[in-house]
């Protein structure tokens, strides 16, 4: 009998004894705190250019 693997498993990683998802395989960054550090700075313009605007 074969194995059943789904697909929203192709991400886990394991750390430490925990199972995580990584997230996206398509990434464009190389590392997730720097996919972090980006998102936070795109935030904080957004909410700068909200807070200005208004």
């Amino acid at each position: 009998m074969s194995e059943h693997h789904d697909s929203q498993d192709i991400d886990l990683q394991e750390e430490a004894g925990a199972t995580f998802h990584r997230g996206s395989a398509l990434s464009i960054f190389h590392s997730d705190r720097k996919e972090d550090f980006i998102a936070l700075v795109c935030a904080m313009a957004i909410a700068l250019g909200v807070y200005l605007k208004f």
